[in-house]
């Protein structure tokens, strides 16, 4: 026993001399000389401070830097309120907001809000031509079908935003007008100033309904399985066109910690943590919700801070959505254009919710009242869910998904 009471007490000694000795180093430590470095967009150092032997160096700001293209300055890599803790080498690099260009060729540029748009087209198009033969299509009706149907969809969004923001695209006359509506934002026919920046999925939605409707009349087509295989894909495409708003910086929420009386309720440190830490944010994505005031205009972003990504919740949303859609069509109970009224319902859910905290809704006015289109739109999408639902059930027994293939995925 005394043997083991020896032991442990020597133990007890080396981990004491052990902690000391490294409390000893720390201190040493804290005294060494270190160097604060500022470094630009490219890394080239813009300041150097050195701190010799002080365990406490005053940092201070070498301002604000110039944009680089696009891309505007944000804040530094470190925050100000923790340049006191610094205690050792660092460098400290600026954070800027993303370009919103993919590429430029030419002299033109291609912007990731078209990109993503095409990507979820063509996504899309993809898993619809896995779908047809599986319910007893052909994918050549698909492949017609979305040649002339995409082209009038996409023209569908933009006058339905069109007919909303008219008031953005006149001006100047008959001609310069409708250069603005398809797209030439100048109101001439300079191709540097050509895209369609403003588009409603609405529209596309009903547009390609309509035409789906026609063409499925006149292909002698059961309209409900090419609709099921519709829904399915214009989730999955509004799940990465969401993502061309992101590098826009538009399609956002508020700012976030709210404000009153015209004061953010939230410094933008705090508001950046909120979005990071606390919401669990990825760093690129809170990086580029810092907007400055007025970049749309002064009603859309009435403050310069970080902004709530409601393109991002409702990509994720449509996402999750999407996956739901994929399980149902493999439960052989669920009936051929179900899959369209469960798009109708989920979506115009998920709608309603984002619309809440859009601060650039397309709005109307009837009978004195200003509605945003987008939430009356959803509710009737959420309303013709389920009645089509209830017309399904009623009229068409027999024709659910147990006559289908075995799903390709």
């Amino acid at each position: 026993m005394r043997k083991i009471k020896k032991i442990l007490f020597l133990v007890f000694l080396v981990f004491i001399a052990v902690n000391l000795i490294g409390c000893q180093n720390d201190n040493n430590e804290d005294n060494l000389p270190y160097t604060v470095t500022f470094v630009d967009y490219e890394g080239n150092v813009i300041k150097e401070i050195n701190c010799g032997g002080v365990s406490q160096c005053e940092i201070t700001n070498p301002g604000d830097l110039e944009d680089v293209g696009d891309r505007y300055f944000t804040r530094w890599s470190i925050w100000e309120s923790q340049w006191d803790e610094i205690s050792e080498d660092t460098v400290i690099k600026p954070v800027y907001t993303l370009d919103n260009k993919l590429v430029t060729i030419f002299g033109r540029s291609i912007y990731f809000y078209s990109f993503f748009i095409m990507t979820g087209i063509f996504v899309a198009l993809g898993i619809g031509l896995k779908e047809t033969q599986r319910i007893g299509l052909k994918k050549d009706d698909l492949l017609d079908g979305f040649l002339w149907i995409v082209p009038i969809a996409i023209l569908g969004a933009r006058l339905w935003y069109v007919a909303f923001e008219l008031d953005q695209f006149t001006g100047g006359g008959f001609f310069p007008s409708l250069l603005r509506i398809i797209g030439f934002s100048s109101g001439t026919l300079d191709f540097s100033s050509f895209g369609l920046s403003g588009l409603a999925i609405h529209g596309a939605f009903v547009v390609a309904i309509i035409c789906a409707y026609i063409y499925t009349r006149k292909r002698k087509i059961d309209i409900l399985k090419m609709l099921d295989i519709v829904a399915v894909g214009f989730i999955i495409a509004q799940a990465f066109g969401r993502w061309g708003n992101f590098f826009n910086q538009e399609a956002h929420g508020g700012i976030v910690g709210g404000a009153i009386g015209g004061t953010v309720n939230l410094s933008i440190e705090q508001q950046f943590n909120f979005l990071r830490n606390s919401i669990h944010i990825p760093e690129f994505i809170v990086n580029n919700m810092y907007i400055t005031r007025g970049l749309h205009s002064t009603a859309v972003e009435p403050f310069t801070g970080y902004y709530h990504p409601t393109f991002f919740y409702e990509s994720m949303l449509n996402l999750v959505g999407f996956a739901i859609m994929l399980v149902l069509r493999r439960y052989k109970k669920i009936y051929f254009g179900e899959l369209l009224s469960f798009y109708l319902i989920w979506y115009g859910g998920v709608r309603i919710f984002i619309e809440t905290m859009r601060t650039d809704p397309l709005v109307f006015e009837i009978f004195g009242l200003t509605l945003k289109s987008a939430i009356v739109t959803s509710v009737i999408m959420i309303l013709a869910g389920i009645g089509l639902s209830i017309f399904i059930r009623l009229t068409r027994k027999g024709m659910d998904y147990s006559t289908a293939e075995r799903p390709w995925f």
